[in-house]
């Protein structure tokens, strides 16, 4: 099966909870308005950024729900399944189908792992199959799942037993992997660079799809490294990225993965705080990152938001 490849930025999305930690559905709305407003491909739904490890089945259900009237031809839905749990999984691709989504996705199983290609095949193709018309990516984030295998293989395996197979949302360093997995079977399958702190390097390789989280709240900014990349103007794509860099490294200092959401609301956009265990900004650290994104100049680059 053939589908078209996906060109430009997809949001992995943040999951919007109310002060209690509960979803909060409500928020969708703004936030699809807002990624469409600032020319985004589409949403990558219940990832890693949209802490899908850390949610119910009933809530992946209820998420899955907010954002479908708002996938389209020209914005993209991608629902991640999971990686765990192929019964839930299998569910979940039942409703991406009802709900008539793009594509769906699965990481590697990250607690009983699979220590062959074919092992890790033999878990997806059960699920693809309820969804046949939605493209199945794997998500590759070997950081995380600990699940390295080699990408070509797999392109092999599940090319040849996944009719709805579709390609990788890589998010992983090797470059020189990723470039022969671009052009395996004349650029048969589609991949897409996962980190957005390298993402000139993903374009140098051939990346003309990417997934990432900081296209949430900066994607004015990668929208202006991919047209200096594509203009030739190599000096002002890495001044960009060098931006990115800077941002990210915020990170670090106040709390890590909490820092996209702390954002966010900076922004104009609250989704709430992460839930457990990931550890949660005070107020006075708002006060401080504020700061600290504005010595970068990141209010010039950020989404703007009718809220803000």
């Amino acid at each position: 099966m053939k589908f078209e490849k996906i060109k430009g930025l997809i949001a992995a999305t943040f999951t919007p909870y109310n002060k209690h930690g509960e979803l909060n559905l409500s928020q969708i709305p703004s936030l699809a308005h807002s990624l469409k407003s600032h020319q985004l491909a589409g949403a990558f739904i219940a990832g890693t950024t949209g802490e899908g490890a850390a949610l119910t089945l009933e809530e992946k259900m209820k998420l899955f729900e907010a954002w479908a009237p708002f996938s389209h031809s020209n914005f993209k839905i991608m629902a991640m399944l999971g990686g765990t749990n192929q019964k839930e999984a299998i569910l979940l691709a039942a409703k991406a189908r009802e709900l008539k989504f793009h594509g769906i996705a699965l990481t590697a199983p990250y607690y009983m792992r699979p220590s062959t290609v074919k092992q890790l095949v033999d878990y997806f193709e059960p699920i693809a199959e309820v969804a046949p018309q939605q493209a199945f990516y794997f998500y590759h984030i070997p950081l995380l799942s600990k699940v390295d295998l080699p990408m070509l293989d797999f392109l092999e395996e599940a090319g040849r037993r996944i009719p709805n197979f579709a390609g990788i949302k890589y998010t992983h360093n090797d470059l020189m992997e990723f470039n022969r997995c671009l052009r395996y079977e004349q650029g048969k399958y589609d991949l897409l660079w996962g980190w957005d702190e390298t993402m000139l390097a993903g374009l140098a390789m051939g990346a003309e799809g990417a997934v990432g989280s900081t296209y949430n709240y900066a994607a004015p900014l990668y929208h202006l490294l991919a047209e200096a990349y594509k203009n030739g103007d190599m000096l002002e794509a890495r001044k960009y990225q060098e931006k990115s860099i800077d941002m990210i490294s915020l990170f670090s200092e106040f709390g890590g993965a909490a820092c996209g959401k702390a954002i966010m609301k900076l922004c104009g956009l609250d989704c709430g705080q992460f839930r457990s265990p990931v550890k949660q900004l005070r107020e006075q650290d708002y006060e401080q990152l504020q700061g600290k994104l504005e010595a970068l100049d990141f209010f010039q680059f950020s989404v703007k938001s009718e809220q803000s």
